[in-house]
Protein backbone atom coordinates (compact mmCIF):
# COMPACT_ATOMS: atom_id res chain seq x y z
CA UNK A 1 0.00 0.00 0.00
CA UNK A 2 1.09 3.99 -1.02
CA UNK A 3 0.44 5.94 2.20
CA UNK A 4 1.99 9.12 1.28
CA UNK A 5 3.07 9.02 -2.25
CA UNK A 6 -0.17 10.06 -3.74
CA UNK A 7 1.46 11.18 -7.02
CA UNK A 8 2.26 7.47 -7.73
CA UNK A 9 -0.94 6.35 -6.69
CA UNK A 10 -2.50 8.62 -8.72
CA UNK A 11 -0.17 7.12 -11.25
CA UNK A 12 -1.91 3.62 -10.69
CA UNK A 13 -5.26 4.37 -11.05
CA UNK A 14 -4.81 6.44 -14.15
CA UNK A 15 -2.83 3.48 -15.80
CA UNK A 16 -5.40 1.06 -14.59
CA UNK A 17 -3.06 -0.90 -12.31
CA UNK A 18 -4.52 -0.70 -9.00
CA UNK A 19 -5.74 -4.20 -8.39
CA UNK A 20 -9.40 -4.71 -6.61
CA UNK A 21 -7.49 -6.62 -3.52
CA UNK A 22 -5.39 -3.62 -3.48
CA UNK A 23 -8.53 -0.82 -3.26
CA UNK A 24 -9.81 -3.39 -1.10
CA UNK A 25 -7.19 -2.92 1.82
CA UNK A 26 -7.54 0.67 1.51
CA UNK A 27 -11.45 0.08 2.02
CA UNK A 28 -10.69 -2.51 5.21
CA UNK A 29 -7.55 -0.09 6.49
CA UNK A 30 -9.94 3.34 6.63
CA UNK A 31 -12.66 1.55 8.18
CA UNK A 32 -10.50 0.25 10.57
CA UNK A 33 -8.90 3.79 11.42
CA UNK A 34 -12.85 5.64 11.82
CA UNK A 35 -13.86 2.39 13.43
CA UNK A 36 -10.49 3.66 16.01
CA UNK A 37 -11.42 6.44 15.93
CA UNK A 38 -14.65 6.90 16.90
CA UNK A 39 -13.16 5.35 20.34
CA UNK A 40 -10.73 8.06 21.15
CA UNK A 41 -12.67 10.69 23.17
CA UNK A 42 -15.21 8.25 24.69
CA UNK A 43 -16.24 8.75 28.05
CA UNK A 44 -17.06 5.04 28.53
CA UNK A 45 -14.90 3.04 31.65
CA UNK A 46 -11.63 1.85 30.17
CA UNK A 47 -12.24 -1.75 30.19
CA UNK A 48 -15.23 -1.15 28.54
CA UNK A 49 -13.74 1.26 25.97
CA UNK A 50 -11.54 -1.91 25.19
CA UNK A 51 -13.88 -4.08 24.79
CA UNK A 52 -16.34 -1.65 22.17
CA UNK A 53 -12.92 -1.06 20.13
CA UNK A 54 -12.08 -4.88 20.09
CA UNK A 55 -15.46 -5.81 19.21
CA UNK A 56 -16.24 -3.39 16.71
CA UNK A 57 -12.59 -3.77 14.58
CA UNK A 58 -12.83 -7.20 14.66
CA UNK A 59 -16.39 -7.40 13.44
CA UNK A 60 -14.78 -4.57 10.78
CA UNK A 61 -11.92 -6.85 9.87
CA UNK A 62 -13.74 -10.03 9.53
CA UNK A 63 -17.37 -8.75 8.25
CA UNK A 64 -15.10 -6.49 5.58
CA UNK A 65 -13.24 -9.42 4.35
CA UNK A 66 -16.04 -11.82 4.07
CA UNK A 67 -18.01 -9.88 1.88
CA UNK A 68 -14.69 -10.00 -0.51
CA UNK A 69 -14.35 -13.08 -0.58
CA UNK A 70 -18.07 -13.84 -1.22
CA UNK A 71 -18.01 -11.53 -4.14
CA UNK A 72 -14.39 -12.68 -5.04
CA UNK A 73 -16.01 -16.70 -5.03
CA UNK A 74 -19.49 -15.56 -6.88
CA UNK A 75 -18.97 -13.57 -10.13
CA UNK A 76 -16.30 -11.04 -9.02
CA UNK A 77 -17.98 -8.09 -10.23
CA UNK A 78 -18.66 -4.48 -8.94
CA UNK A 79 -17.53 -5.19 -5.08
CA UNK A 80 -17.23 -1.84 -4.37
CA UNK A 81 -20.29 -0.40 -5.82
CA UNK A 82 -22.19 -3.54 -4.02
CA UNK A 83 -20.04 -3.01 -0.73
CA UNK A 84 -21.10 0.65 -0.33
CA UNK A 85 -24.61 0.29 -1.71
CA UNK A 86 -25.74 -2.41 0.44
CA UNK A 87 -23.43 -1.58 3.83
CA UNK A 88 -25.54 2.21 3.81
CA UNK A 89 -28.92 0.12 3.17
CA UNK A 90 -28.10 -2.49 5.73
CA UNK A 91 -26.86 0.50 8.06
CA UNK A 92 -30.45 2.39 7.39
CA UNK A 93 -32.29 -0.69 8.82
CA UNK A 94 -29.94 -1.43 12.14
CA UNK A 95 -30.24 2.48 12.76
CA UNK A 96 -34.10 2.19 11.98
CA UNK A 97 -34.63 -1.49 14.16
CA UNK A 98 -32.46 0.62 16.96
CA UNK A 99 -34.45 3.14 17.49
CA UNK A 100 -37.41 0.83 17.47
CA UNK A 101 -35.71 -1.06 19.94
CA UNK A 102 -34.93 2.18 22.13
CA UNK A 103 -37.71 3.86 22.09
CA UNK A 104 -39.71 0.26 23.49
CA UNK A 105 -37.48 0.02 26.48
CA UNK A 106 -37.99 3.63 27.16
CA UNK A 107 -41.54 2.98 26.91
CA UNK A 108 -40.80 0.05 29.04
CA UNK A 109 -38.59 1.86 31.58
CA UNK A 110 -41.42 4.74 31.41
CA UNK A 111 -44.41 2.20 31.94
CA UNK A 112 -42.37 0.23 35.58
CA UNK A 113 -41.51 3.91 36.56
CA UNK A 114 -45.15 4.79 36.88
CA UNK A 115 -46.06 1.11 38.66
CA UNK A 116 -42.98 1.87 40.91
CA UNK A 117 -41.45 -1.69 39.92
CA UNK A 118 -38.43 -0.19 38.27
CA UNK A 119 -35.24 -1.05 40.01
CA UNK A 120 -31.80 0.34 39.18
CA UNK A 121 -28.90 -1.27 37.66
CA UNK A 122 -25.69 -0.62 38.61
CA UNK A 123 -22.84 1.32 36.03
CA UNK A 124 -21.40 -2.50 35.81
CA UNK A 125 -24.73 -4.13 34.67
CA UNK A 126 -25.45 -0.79 32.54
CA UNK A 127 -22.13 -1.18 29.98
CA UNK A 128 -22.78 -4.54 29.51
CA UNK A 129 -26.22 -4.49 28.21
CA UNK A 130 -24.94 -1.73 26.24
CA UNK A 131 -22.22 -4.28 24.95
CA UNK A 132 -24.38 -6.88 24.43
CA UNK A 133 -26.62 -4.45 22.52
CA UNK A 134 -23.85 -3.01 20.63
CA UNK A 135 -22.69 -6.80 20.13
CA UNK A 136 -26.22 -7.92 18.66
CA UNK A 137 -26.48 -4.90 16.42
CA UNK A 138 -23.20 -5.71 15.01
CA UNK A 139 -23.85 -8.79 14.12
CA UNK A 140 -27.58 -8.35 12.74
CA UNK A 141 -25.51 -5.49 10.93
CA UNK A 142 -22.65 -7.72 9.13
CA UNK A 143 -25.61 -10.89 8.78
CA UNK A 144 -27.69 -8.72 6.70
CA UNK A 145 -24.35 -7.70 4.76
CA UNK A 146 -23.38 -10.85 4.12
CA UNK A 147 -26.90 -12.42 3.37
CA UNK A 148 -27.20 -9.32 0.63
CA UNK A 149 -23.79 -10.49 -0.82
CA UNK A 150 -24.62 -13.93 -0.81
CA UNK A 151 -27.81 -13.87 -2.67
CA UNK A 152 -25.76 -11.20 -5.41
CA UNK A 153 -23.25 -13.83 -5.97
CA UNK A 154 -25.56 -16.96 -6.08
CA UNK A 155 -26.06 -16.69 -9.57
CA UNK A 156 -28.60 -15.36 -11.45
CA UNK A 157 -29.43 -11.57 -10.38
CA UNK A 158 -32.87 -12.23 -11.66
CA UNK A 159 -33.82 -14.80 -9.43
CA UNK A 160 -33.99 -12.01 -6.45
CA UNK A 161 -37.62 -11.03 -5.57
CA UNK A 162 -38.53 -7.20 -5.28
CA UNK A 163 -41.52 -7.04 -3.13
CA UNK A 164 -41.80 -3.20 -3.49
CA UNK A 165 -39.77 -0.35 -5.04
Amino acid sequence: MIWFKIKELEKLLTDGKLSDKLAFNYLLTSLIFLTAANYLSDDDPLWALWVHLIISIGATIWGVRKTFEINQEGDNRDYFKRFISLSFVAGIRIVVFALFVSFLIVLSNQILKFTGILFDLSSLQKELLELAGFLIFTALYYYMLLTSFKRINSGDGSRIPVEAV
